[in-house]
């Protein structure tokens, strides 16, 4: 069994999301034959766990704690950078450069830095979002719910009334967008259930050209069984249909909730799950050990 020190530049209980799943998979047995030694926050702390030893690897799972590691080093480095970091200070760019492999989260992260990189992806937690397993009520958004109404998210920065301009009167009427980057929006969606209650239960999640929720919206929507109907299309017509197809569905089944997409929750579970994250972190933990 390998050893690894999880080093990250936030105080207890204010870890990045990145971190958090970083150390799950660690704490879950989803990385095989690894586990985390230890968590440090400063660089007092990382020289501490290294003299008591047996450690295989030290990964930054944020970008400031790459800044712990001295210049000049005899031990295996590692870091992530996620959508979260960027944009990147100088020193941030400076201190990532000397590790030996970066994790990045998306292909464009590549141009931030002059190190080794692999694309490894988001990682998310599919139980915590995936109704079968983490059934959250739709009381979280009785404030701003409607059931009579079919109930969309709008996952992207763009007018309610754009949207609702390009459907019909009575499809425009029937439904209840909530608007996820508005202030009411945010208001509501100020934890984790209440984003996940509202993708659960939302017939689909609408993305329009503005700037998104969340960089992984359309990802956190897949792991909750919701549909995602793009709304970037240059003629309208695409969406709306959908929209007005959608809504005679509902109608037909007399406003019952649709079930779960199961095969975008396994899709997503197969592909960013903690196990499939954990596997990707193997091969790229021992490709680095093994130079």
């Amino acid at each position: 069994m390998r050893r690894v020190i999880l080093a990250t530049s936030a105080s207890e209980d204010a870890e990045s999301y990145g971190h958090l799943m970083i150390s799950d998979a660690l704490d879950r047995a989803r990385v095989p034959f690894w586990t985390r030694a230890t968590t440090i926050r400063n660089a007092a702390e990382l020289s501490q766990a290294l003299a008591r030893g047996g450690v295989d690897l030290v990964h930054f799972t944020d970008a400031a704690a790459s800044a712990f590691a001295p210049m000049t080093r005899e031990y295996a480095v590692t870091a992530s950078l996620f959508l979260d970091d960027v944009p990147l200070s100088s020193r941030a760019r400076d201190d990532l450069d000397l590790v030996d492999l970066a994790l990045l989260e998306e292909e464009g992260l590549v141009e931030s830095l002059n190190c080794r990189t692999s694309v490894i992806g988001p990682c998310l937690d599919v139980d915590a979002f995936d109704p079968a397993i983490t059934a959250l009520p739709r009381e979280h958004l009785a404030s701003v719910d409607d059931e009579s109404r079919m109930l969309l998210a709008l996952g992207s920065d763009d007018e309610v009334e754009k949207i609702l301009a390009e459907l019909s009167d009575e499809v425009a009427a029937a439904c209840n967008i909530i608007a996820m980057c508005s202030a009411e929006g945010s208001a509501l969606l100020n934890s984790p259930p209440r984003i996940i209650a509202l993708l659960q239960h939302a017939e689909a999640m609408i993305l329009g050209e503005g700037s998104q929720f969340h960089p992984q919206i359309s990802l956190h929507a897949a792991a909750a069984g919701c549909p995602t109907i793009d709304c970037m299309t240059s003629d309208p017509r695409d969406w709306a249909d959908e929209i007005s197809s959608m809504h005679n569905e509902w109608r037909s089944a007399g406003g019952v909730p649709r079930f779960p997409d199961e095969e975008a929750i396994a899709r997503v579970r197969n592909t960013n799950g903690l196990r499939a994250y954990g596997q990707a972190l193997e091969k790229a933990w021992n490709a680095v050990i093994s130079q």
